[in-house]
């Protein structure tokens, strides 16, 4: 493996710490931000399976310009291509799994977390291994970044327009959205 290999390693096995504490800590700052609505458009707004997503989206866009930053000789279309699909694994983990273990158990903050966990870790190590190839293409880093960008604005929306569905539903209040 070559320096920027080496480079990226480190900070995908950093990043996934980076992504589940700052994850954690952004649940409470729509909260303690005054419900500050720019603040709450990337961070949960309250206790939907949907909003918890963020918790993991916001810290790993934050990951990729770190690591664009500091591993020069990786390719950035293919840091992206990566990222972008990881953070996607990590979104749609956590939504299939919450939904497929509350089948079977009631609804758990342990087991919350560990699939949280365990989401990073499919998000990071699929990350790295498409970044590490070094295989992707311009256009491959225009469609991951529409499909970022997609992603960013979904959660925006989503926010204070949220379909009446039950992935969007406040476990706590059964209302949706910032309503």
């Amino acid at each position: 493996m070559d320096l920027g290999g080496e480079c990226l390693k480190r900070w995908e096995l950093a990043g996934f710490f980076f992504i589940f504490f700052a994850g954690a800590l952004l649940h409470f700052a729509y909260e303690l931000s005054g419900e500050n609505v720019f603040v709450g458009a990337l961070t949960p707004v309250n206790e939907s399976v949907w909003e918890h997503l963020k918790l993991v989206f916001l810290p790993g866009v934050i990951l990729f310009f770190m690591e664009i930053g500091f591993c020069k000789g990786i390719s950035g279309s293919s840091l992206l291509a990566g990222k972008t699909l990881g953070i996607y694994i990590m979104c749609g983990t956590i939504l299939g799994g919450f939904y497929l273990y509350t089948l079977f158990v009631r609804h758990n903050l342990i087991i919350d977390l560990l699939l949280m966990a365990f989401a990073i870790y499919l998000g990071q190590a699929v990350s790295f291994k498409i970044a590490s190839a070094g295989k992707a293409t311009v256009a491959t880093a225009v469609v991951a970044t529409i499909f970022l960008i997609a992603l960013g604005a979904i959660f925006v929306v989503f926010t204070f327009r949220p379909p009446e569905l039950e992935p969007f539903r406040d476990s706590l209040t059964g209302k949706y959205g910032t309503g």
